[in-house]
């Protein structure tokens, strides 16, 4: 049994030590926490955008040629190599027969050719003919071989032509515009047609330079036009700005199927970084921040940036506890109590 003067003692030991922290209770603000990821907002951002085609062709003459047909109409939809027009071909025909006449004309003057050179040849063997006539025939003979390889030549050039009588589509387009007209004689270069590639597709944003990192981390990003949202994926970020706007062209693919060439709507992707509403915002000074629950204390942590009434971005640890209630009268470094409000 504890008698007397050390009772005395251990009980005035005893409110030593719990008076500082009933104090200390006392002084202190009533709180409600939570932790950062519990009340993270993270928004959604957009941008300009457009569906671009990588390829928009005017389709033209090669050769000069009346046309006779223009097989497609604006709107339609052709595959990869589909009639598109037709030219006249009749005097690329005639080119060619005369080209394939004059290879038949040159190889029959060859075969003579070879035949004398070769009774030569055994005449200056058998000493009755002279070397001059010898290296005469043998020369004879390489002019009409030369003279065959120009006229294959020829040949190929007037079968180049022919091909391009037939005009074909180069992919899978669809026609935005007939320039030309059937009975028109068209020229080299002359227009006639206008495609679309329609396969081949990209968006192409423009997204203000402050924003190009958040683009490049989202994991959630979409087209959208007045008719859907399409799922995106990024392809590339021009390394360039545009000195009036700011802004930097980003160009990104179709995940799951596109939308039409041409369409306009916005890029629109969620930001991963962090942000807090502008309710837990205070100011203290001349800097706006939030408090933090550190060991029953408060800590104000500015948030360089930050501006009142607006959520803002924070770089702080998802576990971070921040304070959520009681904070528009709290102090650096003033004690909290923590409280379940009904």
């Amino acid at each position: 049994m504890i008698q007397g003067k050390p009772l005395y003692r251990f009980i005035l030991s005893g409110l030593l030590l719990v008076l500082p922290l009933v104090l200390a209770a006392q002084n202190a603000v009533p709180v409600k926490t939570a932790r950062i990821k519990d009340v993270a907002i993270y928004l959604w951002k957009s941008a300009p955008a457009t569906v671009v085609s990588l390829n928009d062709t005017a389709v033209s003459a090669q050769i000069k040629a009346r046309i006779d047909e223009i097989a497609v109409k604006v709107g339609e939809i052709v595959e990869a190599g589909s009639v598109l027009a037709r030219l006249d071909c009749t005097d690329y025909r005639i080119a060619e027969q005369q080209a394939d006449a004059n290879i038949a004309a040159l190889d029959a003057r060859i075969r003579l050719a070879e035949r004398r050179l070769e009774r030569t040849r055994k005449l200056e063997r058998q000493q009755t003919a002279s070397e001059e006539l010898l290296d005469q025939r043998e020369a004879d003979l390489a002019v009409l071989h030369a003279q065959r390889r120009g006229a294959l030549s020829d040949l190929e050039n007037a079968k180049t032509h022919v091909s391009r009588c037939i005009i074909r589509s180069p992919y899978k387009a669809v026609i935005t515009s007939r320039v030309a007209a059937v009975g028109e004689f068209a020229d080299m270069g002359t227009r006639l047609l206008e495609i679309m590639d329609i396969e081949q597709l990209e968006i192409s944003a423009q997204v203000p330079s402050r924003d190009i990192k958040a683009v490049e981390q989202a994991e959630e990003i979409y087209f959208q036009d007045t008719a859907r949202r399409y799922p995106v994926k990024l392809r590339t970020v021009t390394p360039a700005v545009n000195t009036q706007t700011r802004n930097r062209e980003v160009r990104l693919l179709f995940s799951n199927g596109p939308a039409l060439p041409g369409a306009a709507g916005k890029l629109t992707w969620r930001d991963n970084q962090p942000h807090v509403s502008a309710k837990l915002l205070v100011r203290r000074g001349d800097s706006f921040g939030i408090f933090i629950n550190n060991s029953g204390k408060a800590r104000f942590h500015i948030i360089p940036g930050a501006q009142q009434g607006r959520t803002t971005p924070v770089d702080l640890p998802l576990d971070t506890v921040v304070i959520t209630q009681g904070h528009y009268r709290l102090e650096d470094g003033q004690p909290v109590i923590l409280y379940n409000p009904r």
